[in-house]
């Protein structure tokens, strides 16, 4: 069980990499998205606690 949870980790972060190295935006445009979607898991996670 927590070897496929790892695996699906892996494939996931190896997923992100490639999409945000191939996707059609500038690298301004790029780390702002990540940055905003990382803002907002975080906020997600303070609120939770």
């Amino acid at each position: 069980m927590i070897g496929k949870t790892r695996v699906g980790f892996k494939y996931f972060f190896w997923g992100m990499i490639v999409g945000v190295a191939f996707a059609p935006m500038s690298g301004k445009e790029t780390r702002a998205k990540i940055v905003n979607k990382l803002k907002g898991f975080v906020d997600t996670l303070l609120a939770m606690i």
